[in-house]
């Protein structure tokens, strides 16, 4: 369909004296055109390539002319008078050419009023592309462009083009052109730029359209539709997608293939369908190579645009550094392009990383932004290159802490880290010191060692307090003396398993030390560990009537007896409720020591010290030795962690001065250590000990250690 200018058909019928003026002008190039069009009547017509008539394209007609009304000589001659005054004024713009930019009709004047041989040889110059749309800009321009005369001038200009593959036999120049520089869909026929270009098929197409379109090439009910005697040859054309998982789909194409069925069918003989069939696996082998090389020139030519863009984006960073050196902004930018994050802020900003050269204008307009950009970006960077030296500063203070803590006494309540930071002596030194000032961990030890007795008298009484506030909530008339007692026993609601700890374990438990406050070491996400608080720790009455049962099954008073008496008497329990039979592997009776009995099931009921001598010989025969994770008990001397079986090899080791181990060379006089160490406090009562099992028919007792053994009764 030979396609007319919008623009140059609305400006033919806006003014008929305008025409009629440009025909005299145009009358020769007129002449040229009309000699031109005689000499190809008997020639074929090109066609760009298969469209629709109605494609869309608005076809507008032609106004008819308005028909005057007859006026007097007088009117004619006042007529003539004001069309002159106004000849000078400029003619308003339709309303449709409004935003055309250039001039109106420089095309047709072109094809109009320029030799024939000079348009082509101007031709000759340009790219297939553009000689494409050329032809779609005037109907005069097409004429002579589609013609088959002016085949040399697109194989010119096609040859301009570097390692571009030869013109295939199967399109003409224009279609070629086509299928080369079109980059829009040709199912869907979105304007935007569609570089999945299926060579095979002659045709773009975006990847949803084809993968919608093209059925897959191995589909049961495509397969079957072909006919049999090409069915599983190479004579169906066949392209690959690319999947978003990144796999590709290997589809084929219904329309070639019904075309190719009608003409398999429509010969007559089976000597012409096997020749049809040779012919057709030839022109496809040539197809195939065809389109591997201009696949690997379409990739050439996007890979080159590319680094087009590229250099242009890398030029428009230049001029934008360039121009923030003027105002001072320069520095903060490569800062940031020199950072250690990842991901160039900068570079990558929506204004700077633009394919388009910067101008006067440009740059007025896009100034404030990035100032506001860098500036933000100068808060952040400030901001953490701050918290980065107070995390370094933290550390150094933590190492130092940790150190002078494994080496002070912990039976006694001992400040948590985040106590420490809060203080203001080491506030004011971690966050008013200049921050190149280097405060390594010899400095903060140093500091330490002055301060923290100071800080740990004025610390310790009053979370003593705090923590006997919590028990009064149970026992109005309790006070600091009651802490020690062994019916004194707290739980944590924070844990799952809701830990049972006794004084002075919840000053070392992690739920009562956890940073919740957001605003205790703003910036330092990774900063776990706060200041102490008693908010998650609450007396537990169960646990402490429990407690009281056992003791006076020692024929202790609960009034009076502590922990310590406790582990000095080591009492021995069993729970009616968690027998199993004998015959199982993990069978027998259950048992367990002091303080395991307070986290055992409240409505199990529980048997204490009631079995006579002889049963008890059996019992704690299969009493296994103690097991403990990791360091269970505290040396009282450095107060270092130790498991508790490398106790006597650490005093025997670093102590023997004022120790003498000859003493207890009997393992089964074990206890006699016990003043020499206790039990870490870090350790909540669940794991100090273990339960065991024990069933009728034992193995007679064997000398060994067992955990009766190192906690035998000081009575002995």
């Amino acid at each position: 369909m030979a396609r007319r200018s919008l623009r140059i058909q609305e400006k033919k019928g806006v003014s008929s004296e305008s025409q009629a003026q440009d025909a005299g002008v145009t009358q020769d190039s007129d002449s040229i055109v009309d000699r031109k069009r005689a000499r190809e009547d008997g020639e074929d017509q090109w066609q760009e390539y298969d469209e629709d008539p109605d494609d869309g394209e608005e076809v507008v007609p032609k106004r008819k002319k308005k028909k005057t009304k007859k006026v007097s000589s007088k009117s004619n001659v006042a007529l003539h008078s004001q069309d002159k005054q106004s000849s000078t004024k400029r003619q308003r713009m339709p309303e449709q050419f409004r935003k055309v930019r250039g001039r109106l009709g420089l095309l047709e004047k072109l094809a109009k009023e320029v030799p024939l041989d000079v348009i082509l040889e101007i031709f000759c110059y340009l790219e297939p592309g553009d000689l494409l749309r050329l032809a779609r800009t005037s109907r005069d321009l097409r004429d002579i462009l589609m013609s088959k005369s002016s085949e040399s001038i697109w194989r010119i200009a096609r040859e301009t083009l570097k390692d571009l593959p030869p013109r295939p036999d199967d399109l003409n120049e224009p279609q070629y052109a086509h299928l080369l520089f079109e980059p829009y869909c040709h199912i869907c026929r979105h304007s935007g730029r569609c570089e999945t270009v299926l060579w095979n098929f002659r045709m773009r197409a975006c990847k949803k359209c084809a993968l919608d379109t093209f059925p897959p090439s191995r589909d049961q009910q495509y397969i079957n539709a072909q006919p049999f005697a090409y069915r599983d040859t190479d004579v169906l054309p066949i392209e690959s997608i690319k999947r978003t998982s990144h796999r590709n789909q290997r589809v084929g194409n219904r329309e070639i293939a019904n075309r190719y069925k009608a003409e398999y069918e429509a010969l007559p003989t089976e000597e012409d369908r096997n020749a049809w069939i040779d012919r057709k696996r030839k022109e496809r082998r040539v197809i195939n190579e065809h389109a591997r090389l201009c696949e690997q020139w379409h990739r050439a030519k996007l890979n080159d645009r590319a680094d087009v863009l590229s250099d242009m984006r890398r030029e428009r960073k230049e001029a934008i550094l360039n121009r923030l050196e003027e105002i001072g902004w320069r520095d903060e930018a490569e800062k940031i392009m020199s950072g250690s994050s990842y991901y160039d802020t900068f570079s990558d900003h929506k204004l700077v990383k633009q394919s388009k050269k910067l101008t006067e204008h440009g740059w007025r307009s896009i100034k404030d932004e990035m100032v506001e950009f860098l500036s933000d970006r100068k808060a952040n960077r400030v901001t953490a290159e701050r918290n980065r030296i107070l995390s370094a500063r933290l550390v150094s203070i933590q190492k130092a802490f940790y150190t002078i803590r494994s080496e002070s006494d912990l039976r006694e309540p001992f400040p948590s880290l985040g106590d420490i930071f809060l203080n203001k002596i080491f506030d004011a030194l971690i966050r008013d010191t200049p921050e190149n000032e280097d405060l390594n961990e010899d400095f903060f030890h140093l500091k330490l060692l002055e301060h923290l007795p100071g800080i740990i008298d004025e610390w310790r009484p009053a979370k003593i307090q705090e923590l006997v506030e919590v028990m009064q909530k149970s026992r109005p008339t309790a006070t600091a003396n009651d802490l020690y007692l062994a019916t004194t026993i707290f739980e944590c609601t924070g844990c799952y398993q809701r830990s049972l700890l006794h004084y002075p374990q919840m000053f070392y438990h992690g739920c009562c030390i956890e940073n919740r406050n957001p605003g205790f070491a703003p910036g330092l996400y990774f900063w776990h560990e706060g200041p102490w608080s008693s908010t998650r720790i609450v007396f537990s009455d169960d646990r402490s009537e429990i407690a009281k049962t056992v003791i006076e099954a020692c024929s202790l008073d609960p009034a009076t007896a502590t922990f310590e008496d406790m582990y000095n008497a080591n009492p021995l329990a069993e729970c009616q409720t968690c027998a199993v039979g004998p015959q199982s592997w993990e069978g027998g009776r259950l048992f367990m020591r002091w303080p395991l009995q307070l986290t055992h099931n409240l409505n199990h009921p529980l048997t204490v010290n009631s079995f006579d001598e002889q049963e008890t010989r059996k019992i704690v025969a299969c009493e296994p030795s103690y097991r403990s994770d990791g360091d269970s008990i505290c040396c009282a001397h450095c107060h270092k962690t130790h498991p508790i079986m490398a106790i006597v090899t650490h005093l025997k080791d670093q102590h023997s001065d004022v120790i003498n181990l000859a003493d207890y060379e009997d393992s089964l006089k074990f206890q006699a250590l016990r003043q020499h160490w206790y039990w870490n406090p870090r350790l909540p009562l669940r794991q100090i000990g273990d339960s065991f099992r024990f069933k009728e028919i034992s193995p007679l007792p064997t000398p060994s250690m067992t955990y009766n053994d190192l906690l035998s009764s000081s009575s002995h």
